[in-house]
């Protein structure tokens, strides 16, 4: 049952219970003030060498790690402690570093937990990786088997003593993206995903623990090919690896040797973590769009030009310069109310498919006002922007791939929106039909399966593929608009924020709403105006309620930190003379 569906009284307390964790997780003290102000987490010098600017993510997720000092309980539980660290400041210094530490978390611990009481040497594996003193990974995706995972090539073979023997049989079935080379210098243990062989019998996948590197070499058997650097992201050392006839005690399974009664149900036990990294690992945008605001504020503040008076007035006051960081810090608030939404109900249902609603609307509409607002808060900082120390393009570039990552977002609308559309199972409704983002919704889902029955309902065909699916992100983004500001509501967040952040939605398909949701484009202009009118005086105030500030190092937001970074630059001078005519001469 979903908060929309609970009786009166239920639907009180359970708003009640979102308030709270509201306040519990966004008006605490940050737990990184003092590690965001150490010499860790200043800008990397240029000078370092690639090893050394990858081994300084590895300390630095350390750090965030035992800054948080989250429990197992916090893992498994998945408690408010556990969201508190995706979403802290600290990714606006390192996203690797969130990133390493989720995987860490989410994946690997949350895999093997279940299985510490019966496996006497998890317990100790589990410490160490809670603390970051080894690196942990999980691997599942294969080159040849990205989204189809199910498929994949990686075997285990039971051995006639009780022991197994991991194989990679092709090139395909190289396991995708994990970081896992000794140049992070630490030990690397991973749960790796292969299909279990006993006897010739194939009998499904199921999750080894496989240790990788002893933070000096590779284990015997197990090869890594590193990928380079991706532009502008803190250097992770994603890897191929492969495994030639690898060795594995007994111990190594988790889980049964008997084939399960249902492949498909044991694949998803298997990988039941996944869900909550497409939902939590989203939420850590949500800083990153702070950050820009903060920092695109500043330097519009500080940036003047010279006005009809001749006086000089800030490039702030320009509607083009402001109108993208206003929307930008409505989405902020908006998608802090739905991360407590959506986590919320992700954690109490049972129904794994209605798990999968929250989980891939919120990432759907995260990943999309993340990816839109960095880009046009970004255009606003002119050619400072250019630079990966002004923190907005560098974070732009590092967490694109969350929209990747536990999912690609595009294909989880696909499988959300075509289970929604076929009628397996339906998504929470709304607490007012008759709004704006409501009837949206309603008017999408409309057109969709007026669409299908054009071809009879069939979703495995030709024309479900050309027609249906290029409408499966755009409906899923719709549906995660009209939770999010009912979130928001329940939540308390300031109505001027919600009524921008709802006209930016309009905007954002002001066709339909022309066209069938009876607002003309006049109309949304001045919807949008008042709105943003609104909000305007309240910028500087908004701005600093981030809490971002001690986390954000861009020479553009203020004098001392600009006179600092050009005194970093390398610098050239001499004593040469260019004389013309004689160069001319020459020529």
């Amino acid at each position: 049952m979903s908060l929309e569906q609970l009786p009166n009284s239920d639907h009180t307390s359970a708003v009640s219970e979102c308030r709270a964790l509201y306040e519990q997780i966004w008006n605490t003290p940050s737990l990184t003030l003092e590690l965001a102000r150490s010499p860790l987490m200043q800008p990397a010098p240029l000078s370092l060498t690639l090893e050394e600017r990858t081994r300084l993510t590895y300390q630095r997720a350390r750090a965030l790690a035992r800054a948080h000092n989250l429990t197992l309980k916090d893992v498994v539980e998945m408690t408010p402690a556990f969201w508190k660290l995706h979403m802290d400041m600290l990714t606006a210094m390192d996203g690797g570093a969130i990133n390493l530490v989720s995987v860490q978390y989410n994946l690997f611990v949350g895999t093997v937990a279940p299985f510490a009481a019966t496996h006497p040497e998890l317990p100790a594996i589990i410490e160490k990786a809670l603390r970051v003193d080894i690196s942990s990974q999980f691997m599942l995706t294969e080159l040849g088997h990205g989204l189809d995972a199910r498929n994949l090539e990686t075997t285990a073979t039971l051995l006639p003593n009780g022991s197994f023997e991991l194989h990679t049989p092709s090139p395909n079935a190289a396991k995708c993206m994990p970081p896992n080379t000794p140049r992070n210098g630490l030990p690397t243990i991973a749960v790796v995903i292969a299909r279990l062989i006993v006897e010739g019998e194939d009998r499904g996948v199921r999750p080894f623990v496989v240790p990788m590197s002893d933070g000096t070499k590779m284990c015997t058997g197990i090869t890594s090919k590193v990928f380079p650097p991706r532009p502008g992201a803190n250097p992770i050392d994603h890897a191929l690896t492969y495994f030639d006839h690898v060795k594995l005690p007994p111990s190594a399974l988790l889980g049964s040797l008997e084939k399960p009664r249902n492949e498909r149900d044991n694949f998803l036990s298997t990988i039941h973590r996944m869900g909550a990294g497409t939902l939590f690992l989203a939420g850590a945008c949500i800083p990153l769009i702070k950050m820009a605001v903060y920092n695109a504020s500043k330097f519009s503040f500080r940036r003047h030009i010279l006005g009809n008076d001749g006086q000089p007035m800030p490039v702030i006051n320009f509607r083009t310069q402001h109108l993208p960081i206003l929307h930008a810090i409505a989405r902020a608030h908006v998608l802090q109310a739905f991360l407590i939404y959506a986590g919320r109900e992700y954690c109490i249902q049972a129904d794994s498919r209605v798990r999968h609603i929250f989980a891939t609307t919120f990432k759907a509409v995260t990943i999309h006002h993340f990816k839109t607002s960095l880009q046009s808060i970004n255009e606003g900082c002119g050619w400072q922007g250019y630079y990966d120390r002004n923190q907005i393009l560098a974070a732009s570039l590092e967490f694109n791939a969350v929209a990747t990552a536990e999912g690609d977002v595009r294909v989880l609308a696909i499988r959300l929106a075509s289970e929604l559309l076929i009628g397996r199972y339906e998504v929470p409704p709304p607490k007012d039909p008759h709004s704006a983002l409501a009837r949206h919704e309603a008017g999408l889902f409309t057109e969709a399966r007026g669409l299908m029955k054009r071809f009879g309902n069939k979703h495995r065909s030709e024309a479900f593929n050309r027609t249906i699916l290029p409408l499966c992100l755009p409906l899923v983004l719709a549906i995660g608009y009209r939770m999010a500001i009912e979130a928001a509501a329940d939540v308390g967040i300031e109505p001027k924020l919600c009524a921008l952040y709802e006209a930016g939605v309009i905007k954002e398909d002001a066709g339909w709403f022309a066209e069938k949701g009876g607002i003309s484009r006049e109309v949304q202009r001045a919807i949008e105006a008042q709105a943003a009118d609104a909000v305007l005086p309240e910028l500087e105030r908004l701005v600093e309620e981030t809490g971002v500030q001690p986390y954000c190092t861009a020479p553009m937001t203020s004098q001392a930190l600009w006179d600092g970074y050009v005194e970093e630059l390398e610098t050239f001078s001499g004593n040469a003379v260019w004389n013309f005519e004689e160069t001319k001469a020459r020529l």
